[in-house]
């Protein structure tokens, strides 16, 4: 069985109670793929609490790609600062030392994670992300989303 590392490395929608049905749905959906989810610790802390801690994000993404058990990494949705990750990634090289093979995936305010990651050589696809794909899509879109 493969895991899918969900990381909220923009804004923290995921973490709102507005958006608990969809993230019951997306979960679900993912299993019934024969996939396990594993939200990173700040995933689901809401966005009041993510945005005011950028570190935060970026300990997510680097947990995410040190964990072995981890086969891929989505993004639960864009936003509009993930470019406050760069320093908790560059300034003491940990992106470089923690970066593996994995699949990364997501879009929109993702684009600047997915040129943080190009920087350290790591190939990257632009697609889809959990909440606004996997979650809000409808049965009938799934068939994309796969």
């Amino acid at each position: 069985m493969k895991t899918i590392g969900i990381v909220s490395l923009s804004a923290g929608t995921l973490g709102e109670p507005f958006v608990a049905h969809e993230l019951a749905i997306g979960t679900k959906r993912l299993e019934s793929m024969g996939c396990k989810v594993k939200f990173l610790p700040n995933a689901l802390k809401g966005i009041a609490y993510l945005k005011a801690h950028p570190e935060k994000r970026a300990q997510d993404l680097l947990e995410a790609y040190r964990d072995p058990e981890i086969d891929m990494i989505l993004c639960a949705i864009g936003g509009d600062d993930t470019y406050r990750l760069a320093p908790y990634l560059f300034e003491t090289g940990e992106l470089q030392r923690a970066v593996t093979q994995k699949p990364f995936l997501g879009f929109s305010d993702t684009t600047i994670d997915h040129f943080m990651l190009r920087k350290v050589g790591l190939p990257t696809f632009y697609g889809q992300a959990f909440l606004p794909d996997v979650c809000e899509l409808s049965r009938t879109m799934l068939p994309y989303t796969r």
